[in-house]
C-alpha cells in the first residue's frame, strides 16, 4: 500500500476536510481559527499534518496570501462533496427517528414570504422532518382574520392586527429588516452618492397596492417632501417580477432589504441612499395563545433560528 492510500485509509479525519472547506470560505487561517475558537498554531499543526500524509502540499503562498495548491483545490471540492451527503444523512436520521409530526400553517404578507420561508423550511426539516408546512402570501388584513379562526398557526406581519383583535394573539419582533427603495443598474440616479428627494420628481414606480402599510408609508413620505407619483406607474407585489420589470425600464420600487442585498450582490439592483426611506422596519410574529398544535413549540423554536440566520446575513 503507498504512502497517500494508507493516508486515505487511516490517517485522513473530517477535521482536515472541513478546514479545508473553511479556508475556501474564509481566505484566512486567522480567520479560520477564529471561527473554530482556536489557535492560528492549532490550524497550522493539522494543515501540516495533512499535507505530511499526502506528501505534497495543500497551500502555496503567493506574496502575502496563501492559496490551494492544484492537490489542495481537488481535495477541497471533495470535501465539500462529504460534507454535502453527511448532511444529507443526518436528514434522513433525523426523519426516521424524530417523533414529531402533524402540520403548520404559516401566514406572511408579500414583503417578508421570501426572506422567511426558505430559511424556515430549513430549520424545521433539520428540527422535524414529518411535519408538514403550508405558506399562506396574503395582505394583513386577510391574514389576521384566518390566524383568529385557526386557519394559521402563525403571521408574520410588518404591522399589528386591528386593535380589537391584539389581545388575543402573542407577539414579538422576530426580524429587522426594513423596507427601501430600489432602482436598476442602469437607472439614472444609480450611480448617485448623494441623492435628494426633489431628485425623484416625475419618475415612474412599481407599486404596492394602494390600501398596503408599504404604499401608505412610501405615500406619506412623498407628500412630505412635496412628490406625487407620475401617470405610468406599475402596481406589482410580486418582487420577482419587479426585479425584471426593474432591469429593463427605469423604474423605482420597493424591497425588504434582505431581498434587496441579494439582488445587489447579482448586480441587478442599487439600494437609493434616500433620507427618511427605511419603512416598516420590524418584522413581527403572531400566533394564538389559545392553540393546541402539538408542533407549535418545535415550530416556535424554528423561527427562532430562523430569525438569527436572517439577520446574520443582514449584518453580513
Amino acid at each position: 500500500m503507498d504512502p497517500i492510500e494508507r493516508f486515505f485509509h487511516a490517517g485522513l479525519k473530517l477535521s482536515h476536510l472541513r478546514l479545508l472547506t473553511m479556508f475556501d470560505s474564509l481566505g484566512q487561517i486567522r480567520l479560520v481559527a477564529e471561527k473554530l475558537n482556536v489557535t492560528q498554531p492549532a490550524i497550522s499543526k493539522q494543515l501540516a499534518e495533512l499535507e505530511a500524509g499526502l506528501g505534497v502540499p495543500v497551500l502555496t503562498r503567493v506574496g502575502n496570501r496563501l492559496f490551494f495548491t492544484p492537490v489542495g483545490e481537488a481535495l477541497m471540492k471533495r470535501a465539500r462533496e462529504v460534507f454535502h451527503q453527511l448532511e444529507q444523512a443526518r436528514f434522513e436520521v433525523d426523519a426516521l427517528t424524530s417523533g414529531i409530526s402533524g402540520k403548520i400553517s404559516v401566514g406572511a404578507v408579500a414583503t417578508v414570504m421570501p426572506v422567511f420561508a426558505p430559511e424556515l423550511v430549513v430549520e424545521l426539516k433539520k428540527h422535524a422532518p414529518h411535519v408538514n408546512v403550508s405558506f399562506y402570501e396574503a395582505t394583513s388584513d386577510r391574514l389576521f382574520p384566518m390566524l383568529a379562526a385557526g386557519a394559521l398557526d402563525f403571521v408574520l406581519s410588518r404591522t399589528g392586527p386591528p386593535r380589537a383583535d391584539t389581545a388575543a394573539f402573542a407577539s414579538h419582533a422576530v426580524l429587522n429588516d426594513p423596507i427601501v427603495v430600489v432602482c436598476g443598474r442602469e437607472h439614472p440616479l444609480a450611480g448617485r452618492r448623494t441623492i435628494g428627494a426633489s431628485d425623484l420628481a416625475g419618475l415612474p414606480w412599481i407599486l404596492p397596492p394602494r390600501e398596503a402599510p408599504t404604499f401608505l408609508s412610501l405615500q406619506a413620505w412623498m407628500h412630505e417632501h412635496e412628490l406625487e407619483f407620475p401617470d405610468g406607474c406599475v402596481q406589482s407585489i410580486s418582487l420577482q417580477a419587479n426585479e425584471a420589470m426593474i432591469a429593463s425600464y427605469p423604474f423605482l420600487a420597493l424591497m425588504p432589504l434582505a431581498v434587496a442585498r441579494q439582488g445587489v450582490h447579482r448586480e441587478k439592483l442599487v439600494i437609493l441612499p434616500l433620507e427618511g426611506t427605511r419603512f416598516l422596519e420590524t418584522v413581527q410574529l403572531f400566533y394564538n395563545h389559545s392553540s393546541a398544535n402539538p408542533v407549535l413549540p418545535v415550530a416556535l423554536t424554528c423561527i427562532e433560528l430562523a430569525e438569527k440566520r436572517i439577520s446574520s446575513l443582514l449584518l453580513a
